[in-house]
């Protein structure tokens, strides 16, 4: 028996939601209540937002980026203060930032340069993506730092959610096939724990 048009229109209605024009945080004017929007996208339905084309520039997912390092930051201190006053002193919470700062200026460029250049390695210049769309990729994925707010495990929860949430974000907004964006975002992480390893190593060696 042939569907009636309410039918079918309830069908499409149920169908899913159409690729998003632009991420909340790159649109015009965008504000705090964009920047949680584009928080809570990225956290609930990753493969929706992440498919969102770009809409600004390289300064405002940096931003993006260091908003979310920030307020897991005072979270933290927050946390610690509650919990011994005299561990969380204002000196602290001045190093933290500093160090923060440090690590955006290094870490975010040197590990969009190592996911860039595995994946223009796996793919040999076939529909290989440019430096900013990777770059953009990895600070959004960063939205997996909430989970650094979880006691005892957050740290690999942050870990494991970032391989997941930059994966998605290769594929889903870069059109990545699969097994190359899960290889983009795990190689290079390994990459940089091995060369830690190797480090660590070297340090004790010399002692």
């Amino acid at each position: 028996m042939p569907e009636s048009p309410a039918q079918d229109a309830a069908g499409q209605e149920a169908g899913p939601p159409p690729r998003p024009t632009a991420l909340p945080w790159e649109t015009p004017g965008a504000g705090i209540r964009e920047l949680f929007l584009t928080m809570y996208g990225i956290m609930a339905r990753p493969s929706w937002a992440l498919a969102a084309p770009p809409g600004g520039l390289w300064p405002r997912w940096v931003g993006f980026t260091m908003i979310i390092w920030f307020l897991v930051l005072l979270a933290r201190y927050m946390f610690s203060w509650a919990w011994s006053p005299e561990a969380g002193g204002l000196a602290m919470l001045v190093w933290s930032i500093l160090a923060m700062l440090l690590q955006a200026a290094i870490f975010l460029p040197l590990y969009s340069g190592a996911v860039f250049l595995t994946l223009n390695l796996l793919r040999r210049g076939a529909h290989a993506p440019s430096f900013p769309l990777v770059f953009r990729a990895v600070c959004y994925s960063q939205v997996s730092t909430a989970a650094m707010l979880l006691p005892l495990v957050g740290i690999f929860v942050h870990f494991v959610w970032n391989v997941v949430l930059l994966t998605i974000a290769l594929k889903a907004g870069l059109g990545l096939p699969t097994r190359a964006a899960l290889l983009g975002a795990i190689l290079p992480l390994l990459g940089f724990f091995l060369l830690g390893v190797l480090l660590a190593s070297v340090g004790l060696g010399l002692q």
